[in-house]
């Protein structure tokens, strides 16, 4: 979403019921992408999760917004007009259809000085009549004035009116999350991510307060008596789910970077004053990250503008373009966010700068943010690091659950398109080399025939194939659209060779599963003399290779790094360790952890915190597998029997020496 994100990023909230109501659930994370495709036409069948907009929107093209917004948080209200201009894509537009919901109401819609009817429809689009056809490639526009107390569609999303309570400190808060389509609960919008427009906000608040949105403050003035105006400009095109607005009585952290591409980038950080001098530590590798994010991926997508952050009381974080919303927990002034603090900013080259035209490709955001953490780890502790930090997200059995990484139903179905996204750029990256590689980074980020920057999955496999000379079609498709992972049957014979016994080594490599994938193993190989590494291609159901060595062979070993996501034939992927965590984020005052067992044995639960300390440790002693799977509940207590605090853990478990891994997200 930004998950956000159960960790950022990004995370989509999935509030389940106690188990005996979970396992019928018929809500929409069980939703076909055929079902939705069917239903998704009705009016009334609309939800911001599943990311579908206003039948009709698309036969226009949205060119720039200019947002007039009065917001009071101490009335949850909003008052508001939205000028849209936009261009006719079809010979003859006569409605012109947009998204709000109907908790606002529309006070009038103004049109070349004249006021038209309109229809705001249960399925939250609203179609206004226009009086002539507008022709194609004509450039139009109109002024909608609105109202009402906006509602959040579900907890933690659309525009949120909240309140900081912190010992003696308290303050108002107002923020949205707007990802994947929730723009249409607080503003009047075309709420699809292929249409970016230009785009002006203007915030008028309480005086008392300080109002931040995307791009560069114009101005702020006082509006009236006790009201401040705030106007904002965004230079560079965005997608709805990117307006920002974050309002409260913050201080503004200021600094200015100079990166070693020599991009001039001004840092703008605006928090709440007890979270001032936590923020001042972690936001202090600030210009460190944005230098190595040029390293890698070219110049800063929006500059000439700020990037910063503006504190909420969120979860996570959401990556709006050039101002990140980054939740309360998050500041914590040890620096143990960082990986969070650098999955927002990469996403201003992936998903802000380069966006998917639609939902199907939101990996393109999540994945590539999420490599951007792996990355930033080798950067700063190296190649051992990098590889950890890409092993502890591995988690192949939850990957299936949630489902494919391409066009998930919902947009954000949980952790897949983060990490398994991430883990296929990383394959990529053995595959081509890291010569090819960053060259491909560089040439996505900063090249290509991308109107408004828009991209889709096709287009980046076509540039890799480009820039590698290798047909990639059939590596990435089986990963992006099944659940699937290669299961590999791995034999070798060692046999006397050219130079003596022991000295030739036979391999065989066979996949088992349904779908044929394309991927180049390594082999290690060692030797009297050291170690040796070879490839083999298996790009059919078998491949084989005969290798002649020097000296006799001591050890052969598969992909111990490893650079391929792949399991062993004799595993299922999915028959034993942690498979589910729920409610996740957790707003109750438990979290179940759902496992399978393959046969009786001793069972641990831990708990760990963000930097890897125990937190919690449970000994189930000896378990005997249950009908389809096991449950244990966590009630959120630390070993002391206190409860913990809110923020991102690590649930453990061992089952008879084997470990699995979850992150779970605790909110109070």
């Amino acid at each position: 979403m930004a998950y956000s994100k159960v960790f950022c990023l990004l995370f989509v909230l999935i509030l389940m019921a106690p188990l005996a109501q979970s396992q019928d659930r018929t809500d929409i994370h069980g939703l076909s992408r055929a079902r939705f495709e069917a239903t998704k036409i009705s009016s009334g069948n609309k939800d911001g999760s599943l990311g579908d907009a206003a039948v009709g929107s698309s036969r226009y093209d949205m060119l720039r917004y200019d947002l007039d917004l009065r917001i009071d948080p101490s009335a949850t209200s909003l008052v508001g007009s939205v000028k849209m201009k936009f261009t006719s894509l079809v010979p003859a537009l006569q409605s012109f259809v947009f998204d709000l919901d109907t908790q606002l109401g529309i006070d009038r819609i103004i049109y070349h000085d004249s006021e038209l009817t309109f229809n705001q429809m249960v399925g939250d689009s609203v179609v206004v009549h226009l009086p002539a056809p507008v022709a194609m490639d004509t450039v139009d526009s109109l002024v909608v004035e609105y109202s009402g107390q906006p509602r959040e569609p579900s907890l933690g999303r659309g525009l949120m009116y909240r309140t900081y309570s912190l010992g003696d400190y308290v303050a108002p808060n107002v923020a949205n999350m707007s990802e994947p389509a929730y723009a249409k609960y607080w503003w009047p919008c075309k709420d699809r991510p292929g249409d970016k427009a230009f785009t002006a906000v203007s915030i008028t608040v309480p005086d008392t307060l300080v109002a931040v949105s995307n791009g560069t403050l114009e101005g702020e003035e006082i509006s009236e008596a006790g009201w401040k105006t705030y106007h904002w400009r965004e230079a560079y095109p965005m997608p709805t789910y990117l307006v920002s607005v974050a309002i409260s009585n913050y201080l503004l952290i200021s600094s200015e970077c100079s990166t070693s591409l020599g991009s001039d980038v001004p840092l703008r950080h605006w928090v709440i004053p007890p979270d001032y001098d936590n923020a001042l530590v972690d936001f202090e590798p600030m210009c460190q990250m944005m230098d190595f994010c040029e390293r890698r991926f070219g110049p800063y997508p929006f500059l000439g503008e700020k990037y910063g952050h503006a504190e909420f009381f969120w979860s996570g974080a959401m990556e709006h373009t050039t101002v990140t919303s980054i939740g309360h927990g998050s500041l914590l002034g040890d620096g143990s966010r960082d990986w969070l603090i650098v999955h927002e900013l990469g996403h201003q080259w992936f998903g802000n700068s380069l966006t998917p035209q639609i939902w199907a490709d939101i990996w393109l955001n999540e994945g590539f943010a999420t490599y951007s953490e792996a990355l930033w780890r080798e950067d700063q502790l190296g190649s051992d690091a990098y590889l950890a930090y890409l092993n502890f997200d591995r988690n192949d059995a939850v990957w299936a659950i949630q489902g494919p990484v391409y066009d998930p139903v919902p947009v954000f179905p949980g952790r897949v398109i983060y990490d398994k996204g991430s883990w296929i750029l990383h394959m990529l990256r053995q595959r081509l080399g890291d010569g090819d590689f960053f060259t491909l980074l560089e040439e996505w980020t900063g090249g290509g025939n991308r109107p408004g920057g828009n991209v889709t999955t096709q287009e980046f496999i076509d540039l890799s194939e480009s820039v590698s000379g290798q047909e990639l079609n059939n590596f990435f498709w089986p990963y992006l659209e099944t659940t699937q992972l290669p299961r590999i049957v791995f034999e070798y014979q060692i046999s006397e060779g050219n130079a003596g016994p022991d000295t030739r080594l036979e391999v065989s490599l066979r996949q088992t599963q349904s779908r044929i994938f394309d991927n180049i193993f390594p082999i290690v190989v060692t030797t009297e003399a050291g170690e040796e590494t070879f490839t083999l291609h298996l790009s059919g159901r078998t491949a084989t290779a005969t290798v002649e060595l020097l000296s006799a062979v001591e050890l052969v070993v598969l992909d111990p790094d490893p650079s391929v996501l792949w399991t062993p034939s004799s595993s299922s992927g999915v028959s034993e360790g942690l498979i589910l965590a729920y409610p996740n984020p957790s707003l109750v005052n438990y979290i179940y952890l759902r496992y399978r067992m393959t046969a009786t044995a001793p069972v641990a639960v831990r708990i760990l915190d963000a930097r890897g300390r125990e937190v919690a440790s449970r000994d189930l002693g000896v378990v005997s597998p249950d009908v389809g799977f096991n449950e244990y509940v966590w009630d959120l207590r630390d070993n002391n029997g206190a409860k913990v605090a809110a923020g991102v853990y690590w649930a453990t478990m061992e089952i008879g020496g084997s470990r699995s891994v979850t992150k779970i997200t605790v909110i109070h």
